[in-house]
């Protein structure tokens, strides 16, 4: 399903980089049909920039006239190592501040990662995403402390086929942070074109089914300030 102006928050299309596209070719059908992980931990910034840059200059050369217009960027998984790098601008979405932050699944959320957030707003001036929070039930089933991070300046992004194809007790929660305003963005977070594929189709139904049409338009505008 194609949503037109969509700025897709969330994807893995470059080419040979993490466990997302396995090859140029993917990658551009990935692109046609419709960032990729930095582990703090493991990789140096400097390395994993020098390496995403060049997957992302390999895919530009590949992707053929009219195709969408990709950016640089990464999902970052928080760790202490992070925080020794004096500037993460490089890995922002495009030449904007705002940084897709990726935690671990049993993360509770609590003071330390408040600090490491705020740390990361107010010493280096970027703008935290969380990444796919229907995955962390700290988030799910505390709306005070989901509030605590909007209110520290983070957005928040959803993986759109959640609102489909997740529990009844994860859609309905997820509709309800929807309706409230706690849901910035969306995203496909595709991998490949077959297990885990850039598809919007069934997630952007349900919502629309749901709220209309009008509900899409405001992701698509919450989108839009990432490349501006």
């Amino acid at each position: 399903m194609f949503v037109k102006n969509l700025v897709e928050t969330h994807c893995h299309i470059l080419p040979e980089l993490d466990d997302g596209a396995k090859s140029v070719e993917e990658s551009v059908r990935m692109v046609q049909k419709l960032q990729m992980h930095y582990y703090s931990d493991s990789i140096s910034l400097d390395d994993f920039v020098a390496k995403r840059n060049a997957a992302y200059e390999k895919l530009k050369r590949a992707l053929p006239p009219g195709s969408p217009e990709i950016f640089p960027a990464a999902e970052v998984y928080i760790s202490k190592y992070l925080f020794h790098n004096d500037d993460l601008s490089p890995l922002c979405i495009g030449n904007s501040r705002y940084i897709l932050i990726e935690h671990p699944f049993s993360s509770t959320f609590s003071s330390q990662s408040y600090d490491r957030l705020a740390n990361m707003c107010v010493d280096y001036n970027v703008k935290p995403i969380l990444a796919h929070i229907e995955r962390y039930g700290a988030l799910m089933e505390d709306k005070g402390k989901l509030d605590a991070f909007i209110e520290l300046g983070c957005l928040t992004q959803v993986n759109i086929s959640s609102f489909a194809d997740g529990s009844r007790h994860t859609k309905k929660k997820l509709f309800k942070y929807l309706e409230s305003g706690r849901i910035h963005l969306i995203g496909s977070d595709c991998h490949n074109l077959t297990s885990r594929p850039p598809d919007y189709s069934a997630g952007v139904k349900a919502i629309k089914d749901k709220y209309g049409d009008e509900a899409i338009r405001v992701l698509i505008n919450n989108a839009n300030i990432l490349t501006k």
